[in-house]
Order: structure tokens, then C-alpha cells, then sequence
């Protein structure tokens, strides 16, 4: 009697242990499944970060073009007004 209910305690023992062990194996799996999502999303913030560096470069490169741009408008219209003054006066 007394080496059965040993026995017993020891079956629960070793069940309590069995679903420590898999609660644990649970809760690897789910670490396993956050750091991949964050690696996840790292990569896609230096995919952006990169894109947004590209956009920068494209961004100071028009706006130099543009400013010529306007400045070469403003010659013309200048040219224009005075050559439409001199042939009124």
C-alpha cells in the first residue's frame, strides 16, 4: 500500500513535470514567432529607411532643377515684357 501510493505520487510528479515541459516548448514557440516578426519588421524599416534616403537625394536633385527652371520663366518673361515695352514706346 505504502510503495502505491508512492508510486502515485510519483506518476503525478511526473505528469505535473510532462506539462511543465510542454508549456514551456509553447512558450519557445511563440518567442520563436515574435522574433521573427521582428526581424520582419526591422527589415522593412531599413527597407524604408532606405527608400526615404533615395527620395531625399531625388527631392535636393529637382529642386535645383526646378529653381533654374523658374529663374529661365522669369528671364523670359522679363525679355518678353521689355521687348513688348520697346515696341510700344
Amino acid at each position: 500500500m505504502l510503495e502505491e501510493h508512492r508510486l502515485d505520487r510519483i506518476e503525478q510528479k511526473l505528469d505535473k513535470l510532462t506539462e511543465a515541459v510542454s508549456q514551456i516548448a509553447r512558450v519557445e514557440e511563440q518567442m520563436l514567432s515574435v522574433f521573427k516578426r521582428m526581424d520582419r519588421h526591422e527589415k522593412r524599416l531599413d527597407d524604408q529607411e532606405d527608400d526615404l534616403r533615395e527620395l531625399t537625394t531625388d527631392v535636393v536633385a529637382n529642386s535645383g532643377s526646378v529653381k533654374n527652371a523658374e529663374r529661365l520663366f522669369w528671364v523670359a518673361v522679363s525679355a518678353c515684357a521689355s521687348i513688348l515695352v520697346y515696341m510700344v514706346r
